[in-house]
């Protein structure tokens, strides 16, 4: 390569060329799992093209996910024709600002005449959608290629991606385990390197979960800043998932704010967020730890410590404050309420009644539970989840955040040693370290920050368990304020572990 290539170079594609001894060809694995702001820099260069990335994906895909099984249908014959126009646009200079990014589709988010299931086998005959949701539609405006449609929890109704239609999602770093839920085949689908990013929402932890098993940083932004089907449900939205935090931010920036052809409003344009490193000097932060809902395994306490130093060591003030949400009815019970009483509700009980008996077991149990307590799903139990929401609001507010701290920080997960198949509706509650786990252990840390929709929160890579599963950290920020999340969370990054770099790749997959 000449010199005068190598200065036009970014500092960040600089650095890559520099740790591959300035060689101008990279592996299948370093295509695969290349950073979306780097492989711009290199499309730009002309060293690597689109084409390079979806033939090493393709690859990936093809060798390991019989094991994996992270994807409903591939596109790559599609995603070919367009790395090609893409390379073209790099040639003559047009390229858009995310030209030949590769991005994974949740089996509910979709293009124009993709198929989506739902995870059920009752949607599998489905006809293909007639219009394209935001998220993709967004991607696709700037550029970003969808190579593969993935994985999810039967009607997203579980945090981990098993199903009777699509079978288990395995986690490409030690496939006994779990791939998170409800996004759950997005995170599997980074983690193996099918695609550069992925789409991802999350009701009740479907994005930071399954960022926190795969090793990933996934974003749950604050309530109708990126359009969102569900008008009402201030509780869910969509968001990005990522294995950079730089990738991230590109992606929420494409995604956030209104949609010209999406009748669903958001509260307005969105500021671009930094990918910058910036100080936290100045900035204090709370350690609010298992938030008085459940202990948490010895590994996750012991990777919070190190994540704290990190913080610090950027120049924050990491206190650890005790804090007890207190909640007075249980996580499920809440989001049961919301759900059930709410504009999804209805239409769920009255569309399913009579063949909940053909469903993943999980999905069977809960909405044929629903439907022989509809009754109970009313104004009053509505009234009385937003009642609790608020106290929780309160409590935090008051305790937390009216205490000059800025934002707050939690693990993801209590513990991520869970079955690839596990059935919290049916198997034996998770034990480990001494502690006898709800079966819904992968929501709690996470599921009230959904009740509470309105704050922004991501999940950053934090460590690994004895097993070799990645688990992260939340960050949670006020109302509203993603601009103060993703500052930590970039200050974070540079400390954070190096997962996807260099030897440091899934080791469940070959």
């Amino acid at each position: 390569m000449k010199l005068t290539t190598m200065l036009k170079l970014t500092p960040i594609a600089f650095a890559v060329l520099s740790s591959q001894a300035l060689a101008a060809d990279f592996s299948q694995k370093e295509l695969a799992y290349m950073p979306a702001n780097t492989q711009i820099e290199l499309f730009k260069s002309g060293m690597i093209t689109p084409v390079d990335i979806v033939q090493a994906q393709k690859a990936q895909y093809e060798s390991t996910n019989d094991t994996v099984n992270a994807v409903t249908y591939d596109h790559w014959d599609n995603a070919l024709k367009a790395a090609k126009l893409a390379t073209k646009r790099y040639e003559e200079g047009t390229y858009r600002t995310m030209e030949g990014v590769t991005f994974a589709v949740k089996d509910e988010h979709h293009d124009k005449g993709m198929k989506v299931t739902f995870g059920s086998k009752l949607h599998m005959d489905d006809e293909p959608m007639q219009y394209a949701d935001p998220m993709v539609s967004k991607l696709k405006a700037v550029g970003a290629i969808p190579v593969v449609q993935t994985t999810v929890p039967e009607l997203y109704f579980n945090w981990v991606t098993s199903t009777d239609a699509w079978g288990t999602s395995r986690n490409p770093w030690n496939p006994d385990f779990a791939v998170g839920g409800s996004s759950g085949g997005s995170g599997a689908a980074l983690a193996a390197g099918y695609a550069t990013i992925a789409t991802g929402s999350d009701m009740g932890g479907s994005i930071r979960i399954p960022s926190s098993f795969n090793g990933l940083y996934g974003l749950k932004p604050a309530a109708f800043t990126v359009p969102n089907a569900t008008l009402f449900s201030y509780f869910s939205g969509s968001g990005p998932i990522a294995r950079s935090f730089e990738d991230m931010v590109m992606m929420y920036n494409v995604i956030s704010g209104p949609d010209e052809n999406w009748s669903v409003p958001t509260v307005g344009e969105q500021p671009n967020l930094s990918k910058a490193t910036e100080s936290l000097t100045g900035m204090k932060i709370a350690y609010i730890g298992d938030m008085g809902t459940s202990p948490m395994a010895n590994y996750v306490a012991d990777g919070m410590k190190d994540a704290m130093e990190v913080l610090r060591k950027q120049g924050a003030t990491v206190d650890v404050v005790d804090f007890d949400f207190e909640m007075q009815m249980g996580l499920l019970e809440g989001v049961s309420n919301l759900a059930f009483s709410g504009a999804m509700g209805a239409p769920m009980m009255d569309g399913y009644a009579g063949v909940t008996d053909q469903m993943t077991s999980y999905t069977g149990k809960l909405i044929q539970k629903a439907i022989d307590h509809r009754d109970d799903y009313d104004g009053r139990a509505q009234a009385k989840t937003e009642a609790e929401v608020q106290r929780m609001w309160t409590k935090l507010s008051s305790e937390i955040y009216a205490q000059g701290y800025d934002l707050v920080i939690a693990p993801t997960m209590p513990t991520v040693s869970v079955p690839a198949d596990y059935n919290f509706m049916t198997d034996a509650p998770i034990q480990e370290d001494g502690h006898t786990y709800d079966n819904a252990v992968g929501m709690m840390y996470t599921l009230p920050f959904n009740l509470l929709g309105w704050l922004p929160a991501a999940s950053v890579p934090a460590g690994l368990s004895p097993d070799g599963v990645p688990f992260g950290m939340q960050i949670i920020g006020k109302p509203a304020d993603t601009a103060t999340v993703v500052k930590v969370a970039g200050a974070y990054s540079k400390g954070a572990p190096k997962f996807f770099k260099g030897d440091n790749l899934p080791k469940g997959v070959k």
